[in-house]
């Protein structure tokens, strides 16, 4: 078993995934650190305005996620053809995204007292120091498609880290340390990825990327073509995952958005832990795309078994214990929220079955799953401008929203298993003996 591990460990790719994988799993721990040190160091109320400015900067940054995973597309397929030509698009790329987020900090500096005002930030500056992170994000995601290209994944693993570690330690310098408050988190959100974005020009710089021919032209009209459907699902996500922290933040008292963001805390362990889930499933889902047997079913299946068996203990234990889960992770000050927390768990459950669907779905290329999520998108918008008088109305709507999601997903999984089962079947009929496709 030993040399088996061992000969496995030999594999590059296989060794690569284990250290992003790994990484990836470290980096949103080290995130989820965060939000503990900021609840005991912030009043609520500031906690709340937190929340919110940290809802607003990771919807907007699914644009630098959207270039980060289309260019990784892009580049992979040019590392294996020709080399020398990933340099030259990653240059240009760096020259067009860049200017896309001073255009993006720019917008924001110009709107910034509406925007304050529309989610009732305390600190009128803050929302301006937040974005500051826009001026570097696209070019570090440039850089880390590269690496993800070339299957630096070390490289690649040991940037991600670097990025969520400068996060937590600048939060504790900043906040716990120094007497910053609200307005020493902001610079810590801010200045946060600067450390990985110097840290990917030496990278890039050791990979030795050659010099691509002289009459190549890079261009990134193939970019936009695949980069919608990315931007669709990621939007989505998105959407699902900060609108309602965003919602409260306008319609709701500071008092009540800062316990509400005490409860995101808290009841996102659950989406946390099995949330890791798609990370896993997603590239072995991909593999079988073209594959005509059922085995990408039996690969969701193992998924959804292997969600609850994570998710579903850690929900058990919020149900039985609310009070003693919110003193461990926000504090004693947050306790008026744990007649929430049950409920609020089990709407979490239900978002951590709809990621690992819709991940499901879209590793396949299905835009069927994309609808159906738009379509649960237009209904939590629907039930939390009509029911929106307390928080229990905003965490029913939630749940509704997600459990309808979750209900399309699995239907329309169902359904193309039978169809899947019934062309299998009928090719076994017509050839006599069964299928090796099973």
């Amino acid at each position: 078993m030993k040399l088996k591990l061992n000969e496995l460990f030999r594999d590059k790719f296989v060794r690569g995934a284990f250290f992003l994988t790994a990484a990836n799993f470290g980096g949103a721990f080290l995130n989820y650190l965060v939000y503990p040190v900021l609840s005991r160091h912030l009043s609520i109320p500031a906690y709340g305005d937190f929340q919110a400015l940290l809802s607003f900067i990771v919807i907007l940054s699914v644009l630098s996620s959207v270039v980060n995973t289309t260019l990784t597309k892009e580049m992979s397929v040019l590392a294996a053809d020709s080399a020398g030509e990933v340099n030259a698009l990653r240059h240009r790329a760096i020259r067009k995204f860049s200017l896309l987020g001073l255009i993006m900090f720019v917008i924001i500096v110009i709107f910034s007292r509406l925007l304050n005002g529309l989610f009732h930030i305390s600190e009128n500056a803050i929302i301006i120091i937040v974005s500051v992170s826009f001026l570097y994000a696209f070019p570090l995601s440039v850089n880390q498609a590269v690496m993800s290209a070339r299957q630096n994944f070390f490289a690649l693993s040991f940037n991600n880290l670097l990025g969520a570690f400068s996060r937590l330690f600048f939060i504790i310098l900043f906040v716990a340390i120094l007497p910053f408050g609200l307005t020493g988190a902001a610079w810590a959100i801010g200045i946060a990825g600067l450390s990985a974005f110097l840290l990917s020009f030496y990278q890039i710089k050791k990979l030795k990327l050659p010099t691509a021919p002289l009459n190549f032209q890079p261009r990134l009209r193939r970019f936009w073509r695949y980069s919608f459907l990315v931007l669709w699902f990621m939007a989505l996500t998105q959407f699902f995952y900060n609108f309602d922290m965003l919602f409260v933040k306008s319609f709701f008292s500071p008092q009540e958005a800062g316990l509400y963001g005490a409860l995101l805390t808290v009841g996102r362990i659950v989406f946390f832990i099995g949330g890791a889930v798609p990370l896993v499933m997603f590239p072995v889902v991909a593999n079988l795309k073209n594959d005509g047997g059922l085995r990408r079913y039996m690969v969701l299946g193992k998924s959804l078994a292997l969600m609850a068996a994570l998710a579903v203990p850690v929900y058990l234990v919020m149900y039985f214990w609310p009070g003693f889960v919110i003193r461990v992770i926000v504090g004693a000050k947050y306790l008026s929220i744990a007649p929430y927390l049950p409920g609020f768990g089990l709407v979490m459950l239900a978002l951590t079955l709809v990621s690992v669907l819709s991940n499901y779905f879209l590793a396949l290329g299905r835009r069927g799953g994309l609808v159906i999520m738009t379509g649960a998108v237009l209904v939590e918008i629907v039930l939390l401008s009509v029911f929106h008088g307390s928080l229990t109305q905003v965490i029913v709507s939630l749940g509704a929203s997600f459990a309808a999601a979750a209900l399309g997903l699995l239907t329309l999984a169902y359904f193309e298993y039978r169809e899947a089962k019934r062309l299998l079947i009928s090719d076994q009929a017509m050839i006599g003996f069964p299928s090796s496709r099973q």
